[in-house]
C-alpha cells in the first residue's frame, strides 16, 4: 500500500532536529513538530528504537505494503510485543478511524504510549491518503513523541506539539486474545453447483499464513448432514469458488479457524443464503429493432375508392403480423412469412371524406422487437 506524505518526505530530508512551522489559517503561526532523528541508524545512534522494523521492514504485516510506509510500520508496532487485530476496513491510512469506530474500537483526542495517532486525509502534514504514527511518549506540556515510517522516506521520530500538524485523532487498539477478526461479504451461485464466497478476514498471531476457514452448507460444523469444505489464503480479502454438490436454498457458514498452537478460538465470521442451481440458466438474447414502414398508394383518393397502403419489413429480417388500425380498431392484418416477400400492399375499407391516420404496427417476435409508423390518407 501506497500512502504518500510528500510533507514528510521533505521534512526528513532538510529538517531533521528543526523546527517545524506552520501558518494556520488567519496568518498566526505555531510550532507543529521538531525532527529528533531520520533513519534507522541516526535514531539508533539516539537511541530512539525502531522496536527492530529495520530487520523486517521488508515484510509486510497486517497485509499492508511492505517497505517504508507508514501503515506497515504501525502494523508491525501492534503485532511485535502485542496482539491486536486489524478490522475490516482498514486500508490506506485515511480508512482507519473510521474502521476502528464501526468495530467499537475507541477513538479519541487523548494521546496515550502505544494509541495510534492517526491524521485525516489532506490534513496539514498528512497528504491525500492520511497518515498514522506511533505514540512513544506524551511529556507533561501536552506534547507527545512519535516514531513513524512514509512512503518514498524512511524511518524517523518527531516531537509533536499541539497546533498545525496535532493529530486529528487517536486510536486505541485493545488487545487481542489472537482469534481471527473479520466479515462474511457475500455469496453467489451464478455458475450451477458452484459457489462463490468473498470476506475479509486477519489473525493477528498467524504470520506469513493467514487464517485458515471452513465452509459448511445447511448447517452449522458439527450438525449432521452438512457439506463442508477448507481453504486457506494469505490475504486479508479474500474470496473462493468452490464447486458443491449441495442444490437448492441452503444456509452458507463461513468459519475463520485460528492458527494451531496459537492463542484465540476459531470465529464464525457469518451466514448467508442462497441458491444452488442443478442447470445454468443462460440468458436470452437480447431481441433485435425491427423497422416497418408503409406508405398510401396514393394518398389522396376519392370516398369511392378503397385506399391502398403499402407495408414493408427489412428484406431476411422480421417475420411475423402487422396490423393496420384508425385508432383502436383494426382495419386490416397481414402475415410476413420467413422466406417470403418483405413488401405487401393490403386494400383498406372505403373512407369516409376527410383527413385519416392510420397506425401501422408490426407485432414483435421472438427474435425482434415490435415497431410502428403512422400514415395519413386524404379523402376527396
Amino acid at each position: 500500500m501506497r500512502i504518500r506524505h510528500a510533507f514528510f518526505r521533505t521534512a526528513s530530508a532538510v529538517l531533521t532536529a528543526m523546527l517545524t512551522v506552520a501558518v494556520l489559517p488567519g496568518g498566526s503561526a505555531q510550532a507543529a513538530s521538531t525532527t529528533t532523528c531520520s533513519g534507522f541508524t541516526a535514531c539508533a545512534v539516539k537511541l530512539k528504537s525502531d522496536a527492530g522494523y529495520a530487520l523486517v521492514h521488508t515484510r509486510s504485516f497486517w497485509n499492508m505494503r511492505a517497505g517504508h510506509n507508514c501503515t506497515n510500520y504501525v502494523a508491525y508496532r501492534l503485532t511485535t510485543g502485542r496482539t491486536t487485530a486489524r478490522p475490516p476496513g482498514t486500508g490506506d491510512a485515511g480508512s482507519w478511524a473510521a474502521a476502528a469506530r464501526a468495530h467499537k474500537i475507541p477513538v479519541n483526542a487523548k494521546p496515550v504510549v502505544g494509541a495510534v495517532a492517526w491524521w485525516s486525509k489532506d490534513v496539514v502534514t498528512a497528504g491525500n491518503s492520511g497518515h498514522v504514527a506511533y505514540v512513544e511518549k506524551v511529556h507533561a506540556d501536552g506534547s507527545i513523541d512519535i516514531s513513524e515510517d512514509n512512503a518514498g522516506g524512511t524511518f524517523r521520530w518527531r516531537k509533536v506539539t499541539k497546533g498545525a500538524g496535532w493529530p486529528t485523532s487517536f486510536i486505541h487498539y485493545p488487545s487481542s486474545d489472537g482469534s481471527p477478526l473479520g466479515t462474511f461479504t457475500s455469496v453467489t451461485a451464478d455458475v450451477a453447483g458452484q459457489l462463490d464466497i468473498r470476506g475479509l478476514s486477519g489473525e493477528p498471531d498467524a504470520g506469513l499464513l493467514g487464517p485458515g476457514y471452513l465452509v459448511t452448507l445447511g448447517g452449522p460444523r458439527g450438525a449432521a448432514g452438512v457439506e463442508s469444505f477448507a481453504f486457506s489464503t494469505p490475504y486479508f480479502s479474500f474470496q473462493r469458488i468452490k464447486t458443491v454438490k449441495r442444490r437448492g436454498l441452503t444456509t452458507v457458514y463461513l468459519y475463520a479457524l485460528n492458527t494451531p498452537l496459537t492463542p484465540g478460538k476459531d470465529v464464525l465470521l457469518g451466514t448467508r443464503n442462497v441458491t444452488i442451481r442443478d442447470v445454468s440458466v443462460t440468458p436470452a438474447p437480447a431481441k433485435l429493432k425491427s423497422s416497418t414502414s408503409a406508405r398510401l398508394t396514393p394518398s389522396t383518393i376519392r370516398a369511392a375508392t378503397r385506399p391502398k397502403v403499402k407495408i414493408t419489413l427489412p428484406a431476411h429480417g422480421p417475420t411475423g403480423r402487422v396490423d393496420v388500425k384508425r385508432g383502436s380498431k383494426v382495419l386490416k392484418t397481414v402475415t410476413f412469412g420467413a422466406g417470403g416477400k418483405h413488401s405487401r400492399i393490403v386494400k383498406l375499407p372505403r373512407q369516409k371524406k376527410g383527413k385519416h391516420s392510420f397506425t401501422v404496427s408490426y407485432r414483435g417476435s421472438s427474435r425482434y422487437l415490435p415497431s410502428t409508423t403512422k400514415v395519413t390518407l386524404r379523402v376527396r
